[in-house]
């Protein structure tokens, strides 16, 4: 049994489809098809089932599949460790975080993060599907909020952040020290739209206090929303440490009583090799945050 056998089968597993699949191979229908027989006559059982035009997995086809992608797995992670031992400034870091108002604070993790490995290149996708990613391995690490235990997942919980109000330095509200929740009722505000991850929370945080919020404007970046709030548009209901690279705009941030909050984590999968230049994006990060 050979490796490229492996991959051969493992894309067909995917596609179920045996033109598609030799087609992203780069081979050859007929190809195929023969490396296909030959791996079952090694097996010696069927891996696929050929119903009119329907491909489908057999028991034994599953059961390959599993340790098939375990194999080449552990072969990645061979390689990976290979590469790290002879230049630790070489690789491929694939990030996957949370949009909007954490992937807007990379940037000096960034910067730093290319001083000690120049030559690694660093892809960072925002997504609200960061753990999809993770486990299905289209990148290396996953920044987000809190996940639930998973069996092939290791997670660092690294912070725990609580929302102020943020505020134009000439708002009636500028000078407070605190506010109550029920007191945002009546504060015009500008916020993400629903659905983002930022105003979900808000608004099960605002369910759980029997208040209702009143969002005047509202759009997908935290720098267009701080713009706003800068114009006094309106407030907005963010995450504190936010105030860190907004304050020169002339924004003051209110601590809010009973506060919504966030958990962090950063997460990978436990059965992948984590590269140095891995390890050590996530240390700034953590040291960062």
């Amino acid at each position: 049994m050979e490796i490229r056998q492996l991959k051969y089968f493992l894309m067909l597993c995917k596609e179920l489809h045996f033109s598609e699949a030799a087609f992203k191979l780069g081979i050859s229908q007929p190809t195929l098809s023969q490396q296909i027989r030959v791996l079952e006559g090694e097996i010696g059982v069927p891996l696929f089932d050929r119903i009119g035009k329907k491909t489908v997995k057999t028991e034994a086809g599953e059961l390959l599949e599993h340790y098939a992608l375990q194999v080449i797995q552990d072969l990645e992670n061979a390689k990976k460790a290979i590469s790290d031992l002879i230049d630790l400034n070489k690789g491929h870091l694939r990030i996957a975080i949370l949009p909007s108002d954490l992937d807007y604070r990379l940037t000096e993790i960034l910067i730093d993060f290319r001083k000690e490995f120049p030559n690694t290149k660093v892809q960072v996708f925002p997504t609200i599907e960061c753990l999809k990613k993770v486990l299905g391995n289209e990148v290396d690490i996953g920044i987000g909020l809190k996940v639930e235990a998973e069996p092939h997942l290791e997670r660092i919980p690294f912070y725990t952040e609580r929302y102020s109000l943020f505020v134009n330095e000439n708002h009636d509200l500028s000078q407070r020290k605190n506010i109550k929740p029920e007191e945002l009722v009546d504060v015009p505000l500008v916020m993400y739209p629903q659905g983002k991850c930022g105003r979900d929370l808000v608004d099960k945080w605002c369910a759980r206090q029997g208040i209702t919020i009143n969002s005047v404007m509202e759009t997908g970046s935290a720098t267009s929303l701080f713009q706003l709030v800068q114009k006094d548009i309106g407030a907005t209901i963010q995450p504190s440490q936010l105030i860190e690279n907004f304050q020169s705009l002339g924004i003051r941030s209110i601590p809010i009583e009973n506060a919504p909050t966030r958990e962090l984590d950063i997460f990978y999968r436990n059965d992948k090799y984590l590269s140095k230049a891995a390890e050590g994006f996530m240390k700034r990060v953590i040291e960062r945050f």
